[in-house]
C-alpha cells in the first residue's frame, strides 16, 4: 500500500455525500485537498472540516458542465498546492423517469454534469499530470452503468458513457504513469439518492441497509493506495442486499 501523504486532490461535488467523505477520508491521510462545488455555503463548511483535520484545503465555486471554469479550478490548484496527484470526478446529479415522461432539460443536464463535466475536467488536468508523469484519475460511475433500471434510461446512459470514457483514457493515458479507476457505487445514502426516487415511491431497501458515502470513500481510498504495479481499472460496491 502507498502512502498519500502530502499528495494533492481534486475532487469535485466535495460539498457533501461521498465527495465530502472522500475528502474527509483523504484528509485524515495526509492528503491536501482541492475541492469544488457549487454550493457556496458547503465549500465553507468543508474548509472549516478539513483545517479541523489539519490539512490543507482549498475550496471554490465550480460549474463542471463549463470548460473554463475547470480549467480555471486546475490552474488555482496548480498555484496553490504545486502539483495536482489525484483528480475524483465526483460531481453528478440525477433524474428518473421514462423516456416519454422525461424533462428535457433535466435529460441535457445530466448528460452535462455526468458526462461531460468528467470530460472537461479530466482533459483540463492531463496536461500537468503528463508532465510530472505521474497521476490517478477516479471516476464516479453507477451500478446503472452496468445494468439498467427501468425508469432511469437517461441516467443509466450517462454511466455507461463514463465507463466507456474511463477505459478509453486508461488506455491513453497508461504511458504517462497515470492510473485510471471506475467506482461504481450501488445505492448510497445521499441527497442525490433521495432526490433520484420518484414521488411517492418508496426506497428498494430500508434506510440503514443503504451503503452509506464512508464507505464508497473507503473503496476511492483503496484504489488510490494500490502499489504502483497494480492499477484497479473498476470497483464495483453494492448493498449485500441490493439486489441489480
Amino acid at each position: 500500500m502507498i502512502s498519500l501523504e502530502d499528495k494533492v486532490a481534486l475532487i469535485t461535488g466535495a460539498g457533501e455525500g461521498i465527495g465530502r467523505a472522500t475528502a474527509r477520508k483523504l484528509a485524515r491521510e495526509g492528503v491536501r485537498i482541492a475541492g469544488c462545488d457549487l454550493q457556496k455555503a458547503l465549500l465553507s463548511q468543508l474548509e472549516e472540516e478539513m483545517q479541523d483535520l489539519g490539512v490543507a484545503c482549498m475550496a471554490e465555486p465550480c460549474d463542471v458542465t463549463r470548460l473554463e471554469d475547470c480549467k480555471r479550478m486546475v490552474e488555482k490548484t496548480l498555484h496553490r498546492f504545486g502539483t495536482i496527484d489525484i483528480l475524483i470526478n465526483n460531481a453528478g446529479v440525477a433524474h428518473s423517469g421514462t423516456v416519454v415522461e422525461s424533462d428535457p432539460d433535466l435529460c441535457e443536464r445530466m448528460v452535462r454534469v455526468n458526462l461531460l463535466g468528467v470530460y472537461y475536467m479530466t482533459r483540463s488536468v492531463l496536461t500537468p499530470m503528463m508532465e510530472q508523469k505521474r497521476g490517478h484519475i477516479v471516476n464516479m460511475g453507477s451500478v446503472a452503468g452496468i445494468k439498467y433500471s427501468p425508469g432511469y434510461a437517461i441516467y443509466s446512459a450517462t454511466k455507461f458513457a463514463v465507463r466507456a470514457f474511463s477505459e478509453a483514457l486508461r488506455n491513453e493515458v497508461q504511458s504517462h504513469n497515470i492510473r485510471v479507476t471506475l467506482i461504481q457505487p450501488g445505492m448510497t445514502r445521499t441527497s442525490l439518492l433521495y432526490g433520484f426516487i420518484p414521488e411517492g415511491s418508496s426506497l428498494p431497501l430500508e434506510e440503514e441497509k443503504l451503503l452509506r458515502p464512508e464507505d464508497v470513500a473507503e473503496g476511492i481510498f483503496f484504489a488510490l493506495t494500490c502499489p504502483d504495479r497494480v492499477a484497479l481499472n473498476e470497483l464495483t460496491l453494492r448493498s449485500t442486499w441490493q439486489e441489480r
